[in-house]
């Protein structure tokens, strides 16, 4: 009678668990879809050292903030993704060339390559924001060797800090990202996905033991 008992209570906690694995991977794949439309209406600016080493580290924000100067200038006039994407790529040339200046005007002979390419980032942190991990489309710096930590912000609409101390996003930027987006997409962006990160993690953690 036990062990009737015991196989019946198995049985019961794997049609649980299969219960709730289900749900989970529905959470999941509702989230990824969230983020591809997320990522469909962004532009990325990824700045990467070329080592860890402070020096490089510090040549690193020098070189992200001559671009996003010029980058703001250029792109003042764009009114969407498409837009941005047609004038980073136009001056893609430009920015190498201001990287390379700044690095020389420090010296530094380093070379610098820029591209706009599909790049996978983690979850990330933005201000008030919480960007979900996944594919974006990013503009890439990478400076000599590019083996160190990079720095990024969203390029388009402009979301880089107008106040690197207090992390403050334009509120016009923000305005035209909530435009942009969806209203569930937009709201996962301020809560983070909720509670969805956690089972990304659990997902990943099953995955192991199949």
């Amino acid at each position: 009678m036990k062990e009737h008992r015991l196989k019946i209570a198995a049985g019961l906690l794997i049609v649980a668990m299969t219960g709730v694995v289900g749900y989970l991977l529905w959470q999941v794949e509702s989230m990824e879809g969230t983020q591809r439309g997320i990522a469909s209406q962004i532009i990325r600016l990824h700045v990467i050292a070329n080592s860890d080493d402070e020096k490089d580290q510090e040549l690193k924000l020098k070189v992200k903030e001559r671009v996003v100067v010029f980058l703001r200038g250029v792109m003042s006039e764009a009114d969407s993704v498409e837009r941005a994407r047609s004038i980073i790529q136009k001056h893609l040339g430009d920015v190498e060339q201001i990287a390379e200046e700044t690095m020389r005007s420090e010296g530094y002979d380093y070379d610098a390559k820029a591209s706009l390419d599909e790049t996978y980032f983690p979850i990330k942190e933005y201000g008030e924001f919480t960007f979900p991990a996944g594919e974006y489309e990013a503009l890439r710096v990478q400076i000599g060797k590019s083996e160190g930590h990079n720095w990024w912000c969203v390029m388009y609409p402009t979301l880089c800090f107008v106040d690197a101390t207090y992390q403050i996003v334009p509120e016009q930027s923000k305005e035209k990202l909530k435009t942009s987006l969806t209203e569930q997409e937009y709201q996962t962006l301020l809560d983070g996905g909720g509670d969805l990160s956690y089972s990304f993690k659990f997902i990943e953690w099953i995955q192991k033991f199949t």
